[in-house]
């Protein structure tokens, strides 16, 4: 399921904004969880080979698909929803399957970050840069 509308989400501890130019014509939500694909340009995540998880959209962005506009994406330690969130989740990789979804493994996408913690309902992600 993608999203439809903005999310809101909570950090905490120091956050990084990083720019990246937004790519295909879509609608970037706040708190997507966002990919860089293989031409370079920023998009919704999805378990797709050879892209890489970037971290989280900070606002709404609507892409017209041409002028490739600059964005900013948080990295950091992000809450974000997961159904099914336990404390067994602390201290494993998650992979971004979706804009919304984490998931504890994934056949194409690279890892997007680990689990640091856990409330009910919520895992708090540490996002960093991967490496595919």
């Amino acid at each position: 399921m993608a999203l439809s509308a903005d999310v809101e989400y909570e950090t905490r501890g120091k956050t990084t904004i990083r720019k990246y130019k937004a790519g295909a014509a879509d609608i970037l939500y706040k708190g997507a969880i966002v990919n860089v694909g293989t031409d370079g340009y920023l998009k919704v995540a999805a378990d797709v080979a050879s892209e890489v998880c970037v971290g989280v959209m900070k606002k709404q962005h609507v892409s017209d698909g041409s002028t490739h506009e600059e964005v900013e994406v948080e990295v950091g330690e992000i809450k974000l929803a997961h159904s099914g969130a336990a404390v067994g989740d602390v201290g494993a990789d998650f992979f971004a399957t979706g804009d919304d979804t984490l998931a504890d493994s994934a056949t194409n996408v690279a890892r997007c970050g680990e689990c640091v913690d856990f409330e009910t309902g919520y895992l708090w992600i540490n996002f960093f840069k991967s490496s595919t």
